[in-house]
């Protein structure tokens, strides 16, 4: 068979005048796609390797990707935001993106004078150096890191004793999981938190099951960078791996206490390493937990400006957008109590109806009724694996401490639905456990 035969030549010939044609009509367009073909070859590559799965998981890849790179066109060309109104972290990003690109076209590799607290502007920068300085192409990027995390949901399902169906059906579902679907396509650190998130679940998982260094030294280093994006998530799935590899690794009391001593002491420097904040978070628990912290942000800090600066006794009064007091309630622990707990039901459950002030922001109600109905699955899928405990829980205890969190310092729903992503596809998970006729569905051109 020759490379050079008239129907290759002519599949070539098309691929070279549709290119043109777009790029004609819009260069970053064009780039982008051209950035997407080449990591989608690369993934493809190492799907391929994974023989027991490489079909299903090709077939999941590509219609993830393809789902995404829908969104990122619609949100792009359109400028759909029904939280921010168009004004969001991505501007800020890109601007210094732009700025980093546009200094090493110049030879200036000095970072001197621009304001980031993270390395994803920084990323995207070298990104545009490579391409071209457009959003789009950043957006085109979140969209192929947003398929590469659908695969480690899969993997995690099967890890946790799911069939290969199951772990598809979840993640479709998690896919198509608005949040995720629409932040995963903006030019925001949110997929790549997600992704590492999931990394550090999956291999969480793994070491209950077997310790092993290697993996260990996988798991901090991805550990490092989720603290360093997201401190607060980071910080979480550190609790959860120390509590649930304690309680529920296979290795023998004694070795695990030897293991325990070496793991408990090195973790502690990720805190320092990742964010400067200090052995395990010091600084920034100090900082932060305290009451007239946790008020300012719960009752304050959220608030539009046309309220955040009344009298203190009016600062309880429900913030127009996106924003809903509920006060800490510190002059009782039984009043803080009552009220972290309705905050808790608000980062688990809402927004609720009443608590939409725009016609935009009926997308996040879309997203709600349809969690309602999963959340009874997930809790129905518990309930039924309970025997599997050792691989269950941690993905509970991970979802738990990161709603606890946002329900301790954040009352803005369009944060809190941003930053509860990994917390809720977490349980996803556990879906499949409480559908019972869910094996009976066939997927079209997969075998199972």
């Amino acid at each position: 068979m020759t490379l050079f035969n008239s129907k290759n030549n002519l599949t070539l010939g098309l691929f070279i005048f549709l290119f043109l044609f777009v790029f004609f009509l819009d260069k970053a367009l064009a780039i982008g796609t051209l950035l997407i073909i080449l990591l989608s070859i690369i993934t493809f590559s190492f799907i391929n390797k994974s023989k027991e799965h490489a079909r299903i998981l090709g077939l999941l890849f590509l219609i993830v990707l393809l789902t995404h790179l829908g969104a990122v066109l619609l949100i792009h060309y359109t400028n759909f935001q029904p939280f921010s109104g168009g004004r969001g972290d991505y501007t800020t990003y890109n601007s210094i993106a732009q700025e980093i690109a546009s200094r090493v076209h110049q030879g200036n590799f000095s970072l001197k004078g621009l304001s980031f607290s993270h390395y994803y502007p920084i990323i995207v920068g070298y990104l545009y150096v490579f391409t071209i300085p457009s959003m789009l192409i950043g957006q085109l990027f979140n969209a192929w890191i947003a398929a590469l995390s659908m695969l480690f949901v899969y993997l995690i399902v099967r890890k946790i004793g799911g069939s290969e169906k199951q772990g598809f059906f979840v993640g479709m579902i998690a896919n198509i999981y608005p949040s995720f679907l629409f932040y995963g396509s903006l030019l925001v650190k949110d997929p790549l938190v997600v992704l590492l998130c999931l990394i550090g679940l999956l291999l969480t998982l793994k070491l209950i099951e077997r310790f092993s260094w290697k993996i260990f030294i996988i798991f901090y280093v991805v550990l490092e960078y989720l603290i360093h994006f997201r401190f607060y998530v980071g910080y979480a799935l550190l609790l959860t791996f120390i509590l649930c590899w304690l309680l529920f690794s296979n290795l023998k009391v004694k070795k695990r206490l030897v293991y325990a001593v070496i793991i408990i002491f090195v973790l502690g420097f990720l805190p320092q390493i990742a964010t400067g904040q200090g052995y395990y978070g010091t600084k920034f628990l100090k900082q932060y937990l305290n009451s007239e912290k946790i008020t300012y942000f719960r009752e304050v800090v959220y608030l539009p400006p046309e309220v955040k600066f009344q009298p203190p006794e009016e600062v309880s009064v429900p913030g127009q957008q996106s924003t809903v007091v509920v006060e800490t309630g510190f002059e009782s622990p039984f009043t803080f109590l009552r009220n972290t707990l309705i905050s808790f039901s608000y980062s688990l459950f809402g927004p609720f109806p009443w608590q939409m002030k725009h016609l935009r922001h009926l997308f996040a109600l879309a997203e709600t009724i349809v969690w309602y109905f999963l959340f009874f699955f997930a809790i129905k899928g518990i309930v039924k694996s309970i025997k599997n405990y050792r691989v269950i829980l941690p993905l509970v205890v991970f979802s738990f401490i990161v709603l606890s969190v946002l329900a301790l310092f954040i009352n803005n729903f369009g944060i809190i639905t941003r930053i509860r992503i990994p917390a809720f596809i977490s349980l996803l998970c556990l879906v499949p456990f409480g559908i019972k006729k869910l094996e009976d569905i066939k997927i079209p051109f997969l075998n199972i």
